[in-house]
């Protein structure tokens, strides 16, 4: 699969090609000698004169001031936008190859021979080497085609309005079929595409044969295969790609007869089948009527945004910048996409509409744009961009009927977002949320989150879930019922199902998950000597899920009570799950009890539910369906019987450690009074890779030494299990008659180990083990290392007494292992154990990295502190993302980040309660 370029992928380019050489250091601000190709280039200063370097500043320039600090954070953050949109103009050098190139293909295709004409299904005409780039399906239709010259050739899109960005440089030519090519009545069965198609293969047929035109390749318009494009490059070049698109004379169709309750394809025809239908009982065919209409507004579309940009400055910067966002997020590419003709679609809309002003910039345009996004559910509310529409054009309430997202172009009569789903426009609205939630935050970088940063649907869902063996669709359909759609999605049924796949997961999900995405399928791409690709050949279908972490592991589905309207609906949808329970509150409902011991199998519960859902209703057997989620637990198991990825033994230890603290407050017969019990341990934060386990000690595999009573294991016997101590500080309160003598201070600590093991051994009989720098107890199963601190101590360390007599205070190792190990790792401990609290994935994450870290051997270079720190800086500063909800996407955004953050120039800054402002 070719693979998709994007900006981050391709940042800034500090060093120019050779081809925009002359026009960069035209505009450059400093002067550059450059002796030889290969030396490195000298900058000199601009010397400027005393009157230049003090006058006053302009009222531009004043105006660029005041702009700057009312809209920006700073003013690298005007430069960084700048700089981005100089990157993915067209440079005047590239403007001029394709300028040539175009020119060269337009006189080509004006010579054109003619051909005899012959029916629509005879293919003779064409040689072997030449296919025709559509799926006949059904066979045969009616109607006669010949070859003749273009009655025009004329360059559509966003370069001729000047929108056109890289690094995907893609230049429409639209090529106007003749009309006596065509009939009005080819809208009825596919003829008009046929033809359309038929002549696109005459088109390759004759530049074949020209070396002015390199490679050439079909594709279709945004994966719609009812609008093939023919794609040419030069012999010379590949940067850029002209794509030759087929259109029928302006006005040759009515645009009534593709209203959205117009039926196009007779059901006889499609299926071969005798029917007793009249044509006004035929099923809608919406999205083959959008497909159709498509081809005849192109250059009405082109008037139109012509007409919008010339009133406003920044509208082709504001495009760019909006394109820039869709393309990080993988939304500009595929079937149903927000394309770059829709976000200029959209700009006019706002423009139009005096939503923005024509005299704001490129940012303010951008930020109104998605501010637009994140408030207008066009699902609901479609929106128009017709003033005046005539009086054949259908109401909005007709579009709604027939499409999930609604967004009419200008001539009233075509829904531009035809293709797209409700699910992707949803997403859309979250993106454009999200960005504007970041957006002032002055601790984040906005530029880089914003518009470098790109967002792959697997660093993005919590869960994600594949499709493996697309053509199982097309017995989804036949169980469903979908033939009008095929009909109307002429056999493509992949795009016939997913609607209704869509439909059923979110029923079945329901308030576990926040947003439920799918891929877009990518735009097919082969060579003009194959034939068009079958739909099961397109790459697997994605899904993504952002849980609702409070909701996702519910194991229990709660239905309606049983003598409800809407219990029938119940157990239709979940089938066999479904069964009648008495809750604790006396009600009797319909349930669906999901599998769940652990952590683990709960987090996969959502799994369990995509699987069932899928294989009662759409035929799709669970080997169909590849859950992402389910290998990484894998990685982070422990050794028990129930399926279990360490969650619930960490929650042991952090109880037995609570317990203990408790205990240790009301101990009495202290000399002090302790001030704080806090634990200094990883697994008392969950981020223990592999958690101390509870045991059961077998004492006759042991014999008791006399003297200090401790256990030596018996010759013969297992070796015993190592035992982590989980450390825990004990703070002491301040006293006059603690020591100011670093040796007498041990001292004391020591006493106090001695006489908490007696207090311990007394009033709860655990069995204690006091040394001079701890006091181990053994509690349910699990030693506790509890270190008594001074909270002068580290102090008393750092000072010392000259040769003069004098109190000298000075840093040293000593007294900061000391403070570490008392004072700062306790505070991580228990910060890290709040944003467990708020994040439960955050343990497993950490875990999760920690056993990667120690796999490739980097376990001595990044310290667990270190791991559990860049591992909370995802939860903490997760833009452009939302934080994770899942082990697996919080790993995968760690291998981005030890990949992509410059280390070299910038701090990682991890802000652990807020504590560090915006200065």
């Amino acid at each position: 699969m070719k693979k998709k370029a994007t900006v981050a992928e391709e940042p800034v380019e500090m060093a120019p090609s050779e081809e925009e050489e002359e026009e960069e250091d035209s505009e450059a601000p400093v002067k550059a000698k450059r002796s030889k190709p290969d030396e490195e280039v000298v900058y000199q200063p601009v010397k400027l004169s005393r009157s230049d370097l003090y006058r006053p500043p302009t009222a531009e320039e004043l105006s660029q001031l005041k702009e700057t600090e009312s809209l920006f954070h700073c003013s690298l953050l005007k430069m960084q936008m700048e700089e981005l949109l100089r990157e993915v103009a067209l440079s005047e050098h590239r403007r001029q190859q394709i300028d040539s190139f175009t020119q060269t293909v337009t006189e080509l295709l004006q010579a054109v021979p003619d051909s005899p004409e012959v029916e629509v299904s005879d293919l003779s005409w064409l040689s072997g080497a030449v296919k025709i780039p559509f799926l006949l399906m059904p066979k045969v239709t009616k109607g006669k085609f010949h070859m003749a010259p273009p009655a025009s050739v004329d360059l559509i899109g966003s370069y001729p309005l000047g929108t056109c960005t890289k690094p995907r440089i893609v230049v429409d030519l639209a090529v106007t079929i003749p009309a006596d090519v065509l009939h009005p009545k080819d809208i009825l069965n596919q003829r008009y595409p046929r033809k359309r198609a038929l002549y696109l293969a005459g088109l390759a047929q004759y530049l074949a044969s020209s070396s002015d035109i390199g490679a050439m390749r079909y594709s279709c318009l945004h994966g719609n295969r009812l609008r093939p494009v023919l794609l040419l490059t030069p012999p010379d070049s590949s940067s850029f790609t002209v794509r030759v698109h087929a259109c029928p004379p302006p006005g040759f169709f009515k645009p009534s007869r593709f209203h959205p309750q117009r039926n196009n394809i007779r059901t006889e025809w499609y299926t071969g089948l005798q029917t007793s239908q009249s044509d006004s009982s035929e099923p809608p065919t919406p999205h083959y009527n959008s497909s159709v209409l498509g081809d005849l507004l192109p250059r009405a579309h082109l008037q139109f945004l012509s007409a919008v940009s010339s009133q406003c400055s920044a509208f082709a910067k504001g495009v760019a910048l909006l394109k820039v966002w869709l393309r990080q997020r993988e939304l500009d590419q595929g079937t149903g996409c927000f394309n770059g003709f829709l976000a200029s679609m959209l700009l006019a809309y706002l423009l139009t509409t005096h939503r923005i002003s024509n005299t704001m910039t490129a940012y303010q345009l951008l930020r109104n744009s998605l501010n637009f996004l994140a408030s207008a559910d066009l699902t609901v509310n479609g929106i128009s961009l017709a003033k005046d529409p005539d009086s054949t054009a259908p109401p909005l309430a007709e579009f709604h009927s027939a499409f999930q997202v609604v967004f009419v172009d200008p001539s009233g009569h075509l829904n531009m977002c035809a293709d797209m789903t409700a699910c992707t426009y949803k997403q859309l609205q979250h993106e454009a949320s999200v960005s504007m939630q970041f957006w002032d935050n002055p601790s984040v970088d906005g530029f880089h989150s914003l518009l470098m940063t790109p967002k792959p649907m697997i660093r993005t869902s919590d869960h994600v879930f594949q499709l493996c063996e697309l053509v199982k669709l097309q017995s989804s359909c036949k169980k469903l019922n979908l033939l009008s759609e095929l009909m109307d999605h002429s056999g493509n049924y992949v795009h016939a199902a997913l609607p209704f796949i869509l439909s059923l997961l979110q029923q079945g999900l329901g308030q576990r998950v926040h947003l439920l995405t799918h891929s877009l399928s990518p735009d097919p791409e082969w060579s003009v000597e194959s034939e068009a690709p079958k739909h099961k050949a397109q790459p697997p279908l994605a899904f993504g899920l952002l849980l609702r972490q409070e909701l996702a592991a519910s194991v229990l589905e709660r239905g309606p009570p049983a003598d409800s309207p809407k219990a029938a609906e119940f157990r239709q949808l979940w089938g066999s799950r479904s069964e009648l329970r008495r809750f604790q509150d006396s009600a009797i409902t319909e349930a669906v009890l999901w599998d769940g011991e652990s952590m683990c199998q709960k987090r996969l519960v959502p799994k369990q539910i995509v699987t069932h859902l899928l294989r009662l209703h759409a035929d799709i057997p669970e080997s169909c369906v590849r859950y992402v989620g389910a290998m990484v637990d894998d990685v982070i198991k422990t050794g028990s019987e129930v399926p279990s990825t360490g969650e619930e033994v960490s929650l042991l230890v952090v109880q037995a450690y609570d317990d203990l603290s408790r205990k240790l407050w009301k101990l009495e017969g202290l000399p002090l009074s302790i001030t704080a019990v806090q634990g200094a341990h990883p697994a008392l934060r969950y981020t223990q890779v592999f958690p101390p386990q509870p045991l059961k000690m077998d004492y006759s595999f042991f014999d008791k030494e006399k003297t200090s009573r401790s256990l030596v294991p018996k010759e013969g016997k297992p070796c015993p299990t190592y035992i982590t101590p989980i450390t825990m500080i004990c703070h002491m309160e301040g006293s006059g008659k603690w020591p100011h003598d670093r040796l007498a201070i041990r001292h004391i600590r020591a006493a106090f180990h001695i006489n908490l093991g007696e207090l311990l051994k007394k009033q709860h009989n655990y069995t204690c083990r006091p040394c001079p720098t701890h006091l181990d107890v053994w509690k349910d199963g699990l030693a506790f290392r509890i270190q008594v601190a001074y909270h002068r101590e580290p102090q008393v360390l750092r000072e010392s007494v000259n040769a003069e007599g004098l109190l000298v205070v000075r840093d040293n190792e000593e007294a900061q292992a000391l403070e570490m190990a008392t004072i700062h790792k306790p505070l991580l401990t228990s910060t890290l154990h709040g944003l467990q609290q708020e994040h439960p994935c955050f343990g497993s994450v950490c875990r999760l990295v920690k056993r990667w870290l120690g796999a490739q051997l980097f376990s001595a270079d990044i310290t667990e502190d270190t791991a559990d720190l860049l591992v909370a800086s995802l939860f903490l500063q997760p833009a452009p993302f939302t934080s994770p909800g899942s082990p697996q996407v919080g790993f995968l955004r760690f291998l981005h980040l030890l990949s992509s953050f410059d280390w070299r120039n910038n701090p990682l800054i991890v802000n652990l309660n807020n504590q560090l402002t915006g200065k």
